[in-house]
């Protein structure tokens, strides 16, 4: 009994790594789609969401039935099923964040004069992106000293963030035509920002799963 319950543990655990590749992929196709300006690529993005939704659906399910059919849980075995519910959770707004890029392309293409994909916002995008897959990573290993380095890189995305809404609102400002696509632009910065936000999440996630302990990490 013990070891088919292990197994199920394994099969949650592993379910819920290939919905955060699968959010990972989402995000990056998102990014590249505004790069491009690849209406395709950006239209994967937006019906592949279905799927991100299912796995936090299964996952849910999947642990629901664990919690109804195998008792007594251990302390340790119960933080890591209800830590899993939560890190679904946030991966799938983070799904619907690199759903939300994927709309803006087609937004940002019928604005009346579009504007260039401002460096610095690429440079966000990798910034919430390496945020997200260290926050994996660190649940992986149960590694609470990675887990707890996000804290500094989600100040540095917040700060990222004002930069580029002060060099957006600059660009609107010399050339009022480029307004619609500069407010899709400030609303990309925005989400990627929460896509960081969510990694700290996560991140609090692991901390609690190792420690039993609440820790703060998105200031």
């Amino acid at each position: 009994m013990r070891d088919r319950y292990i197994k199920q543990l394994k099969t949650v655990h592993d379910d819920l790594l290939r919905m955060g590749s699968r959010v990972e992929h989402a995000l990056a196709d998102a990014m590249r789609a505004l790069e491009t300006w690849d209406t395709a690529l950006a239209d994967h993005v937006i019906t592949g969401d279905r799927e991100i939704d299912l796995a936090r659906t299964e996952i849910e399910e999947a642990v629901q039935h664990l919690l109804a059919t195998q008792q007594p849980i251990l302390a340790s075995d119960l933080r890591t099923l209800n830590a899993t519910v939560a890190i679904a959770g946030e991966l799938e707004r983070a799904g619907d964040y690199a759903k939300g890029i994927g709309k803006r392309v087609g937004r940002c293409l019928r604005a009346p004069e579009l504007i260039e994909t401002p460096g610095q916002l690429h440079r966000l995008g990798e910034y919430a992106q390496q945020m997200l897959n260290a926050a994996l990573d660190s649940f992986v290993r149960l590694d609470v000293n990675l887990a707890r380095t996000l804290a500094a890189e989600d100040e540095r995305v917040d700060e990222l963030e004002d930069q580029i809404a002060a060099d957006l609102l600059n660009v609107a400002r010399t050339n009022p035509n480029t307004l619609d696509c500069v407010i899709n632009m400030l609303d990309v910065a925005h989400t990627l920002e929460r896509v960081a936000d969510r990694a700290t999440n996560i991140a609090e996630r692991v901390v609690f799963i190792a420690t039993n302990q609440t820790e703060t990490l998105n200031s």
